[in-house]
C-alpha cells in the first residue's frame, strides 16, 4: 500500500516543525517516528502490522514506527515487504489514523490535516 502526500500538515507538538506522517525528534520519538496507522472498522492496526509499533518512554499504548527511507517528510509513505498478505474483500474499508489520535493519547498538542491519495496493489 502507498500513500501520497498531496496537501496539508500536521503537528504533534508546536515546538516541533509540521509533519505529513507523524513526528520530529523529542524525548519521546525517536528521529523521524512515523504514526499514520492504517487499520480497519474495529480500529486493529493493518498496517504496519500491530507487531512492528513501539510505544514512547515508559509508555503501554504502542502507536509510533519507523520505516527504513522514509521520513515524517517524505513525499510517500510505502509499507512494502509485509510478513503477511493481507486479505481484503470488496467493499471493505480502511481508516487512515494519526498514532497518538488512534490510542487516544496526547492528542491536545496535535494540530492540522493532510490530504493523501491511497493506492494498493491488489492480486
Amino acid at each position: 500500500m502507498k500513500l501520497v502526500h498531496k496537501s496539508g500538515s500536521i503537528i504533534c507538538n508546536p515546538n516541533f516543525p509540521a509533519s505529513y506522517w507523524g513526528c520530529t525528534v523529542s524525548t519521546f520519538f525517536p528521529n523521524n517516528s512515523l504514526m499514520t496507522i492504517i487499520a480497519n472498522t474495529k480500529k486493529e492496526a493493518v498496517l504496519p502490522p500491530a507487531g512492528d509499533l513501539k510505544a514512547p518512554n515508559g509508555r503501554s499504548k504502542k502507536f509510533f514506527y519507523n520505516l527504513s527511507g522514509t521520513t515524517h517528510t517524505s513525499p510517500e509513505l510505502v509499507f512494502r515487504d509485509l510478513p503477511i498478505q493481507l486479505s481484503v474483500s470488496r467493499g471493505q474499508e480502511f481508516q487512515i489514523w494519526y498514532g497518538q489520535d488512534w490510542v487516544d493519547g496526547n492528542e491536545a498538542h496535535n494540530s492540522g490535516q493532510t490530504c493523501v491519495e491511497v493506492y494498493a496493489w491488489y492480486t
